[in-house]
């Protein structure tokens, strides 16, 4: 089987595991709800609304601006509170997460998440500094540079010209092209923490190099699919919500219900590209090996099992077992 069919078959069978990132996502926005409906109260209430809906008011949002900007403050507080609480929940989260999908117990799920998160927190929440000082370097090498000696000649050419064109498409290809292999390897990092092939996060970013090397390509198209994948059912969302058009509280109800399915099943495209991550990186271990065409498939070479080299579980019941075998290695 296919690392994406492996992913998408994952994404539908652990629902409850999708479940999970669902809350964090619902818990993190209910931190700023109050806060924007309080400010947005005068708006539905009085006359900005009625100006509004006719057309873009440019006076009317000045005004809306200026007379509620003490609330303004509040919200964009609790916005930003918001989002800090969401990105360190999925920093908590995903060692959970991945202990499970190596796993494949279908339960329990939410306590062993949060159990098993709070043991690799620590080593997580380093690797993610990692992440992000290392994305920042390399952008600052690999494509702010360049563009910036690209501007330089731009600015002295015609408008719209070959250094001006390349500058653009370098902007942005090259910024994704970091993006996506520093992203990468910080899975990667973040999986070989999750399977005890590392106890810290240093260690874990040089496993990740090691199943990186000369496959970073194939790894890439892992991303690509999944982004596809969650870009795709985000724009088909957002756009029926915008047709929707809701006028009654009911029907703003309908619209939350409708948005939660969709957050939902972005969910589930995440627990989908870590199954397939998973199964991508499984495949590339040393005990990974293919024994002659004559047999017909594959068998596995384990000179150990890597659940006697994984740390305790935090269930000891249950334990953090692997599979071994790649095409069970996500049911459940």
């Amino acid at each position: 089987m296919s690392a994406f069919s492996i992913g998408l078959g994952a994404a539908f069978r652990h629902r409850r595991l999708a479940a999970v990132l669902w809350l964090s996502l619902l818990a993190s926005a209910l931190v700023a709800w109050y806060p924007i409906k309080v400010l947005f109260a005068p708006f539905d209430e009085g006359a900005f609304r009625e100006a509004l809906v006719k057309g873009w008011d440019g006076w009317g949002m000045l005004t809306f601006l200026a007379t509620r900007w003490p609330e303004i403050g509040v919200t964009v507080a609790a916005v930003s509170g918001a989002l800090v609480v969401f990105s360190l929940l999925q920093i908590f989260l995903t060692g959970g997460v991945l202990r499970v999908l190596i796993s494949g117990d279908p339960r329990p799920v939410f306590a062993r998440v949060v159990a098993e998160s709070a043991v690799l927190f620590k080593a997580n929440l380093w690797a993610t500094v990692r992440f992000a000082a290392s994305s920042l370097l390399w952008l600052a090498l690999l494509v702010a540079a360049p563009c910036a000696a690209l501007y330089r000649i731009a600015k002295h050419a015609p408008p719209h010209g070959g250094a001006a064109t390349l500058l653009f498409w370098w902007a942005l290809l090259g910024g994704l092209l970091v993006l996506f292999n520093t992203g990468l390897r910080f899975d990667l990092a973040r999986i070989a923490l999750a399977r005890g092939d590392a106890r810290n996060a240093r260690g874990a970013y040089r496993v990740a190099k090691q199943r990186l090397s000369g496959r970073r390509v194939s790894g890439i198209r892992v991303i690509l699919f999944w982004l596809v994948v969650f870009l795709g059912v985000q724009a088909l969302f957002t756009s029926a919500g915008l047709r929707m058009n809701p006028r009654t509280n009911g029907a703003v109800a309908g619209l939350f219900l409708f948005r939660q399915i969709g957050f939902f099943l972005l969910a589930m495209a995440r627990v989908g590209f870590f199954a397939s991550l998973l199964a991508w990186e499984e495949r590339r271990r040393p005990a990974y090996s293919v024994m002659g065409s004559a047999s017909g498939g594959t068998t596995w070479n384990v000179s150990e099992s890597i659940s006697t080299r994984a740390p305790a579980s935090a269930f000891p019941e249950t334990g953090s077992s692997v599979m071994t075998n790649g095409s069970a290695l996500l049911s459940s």
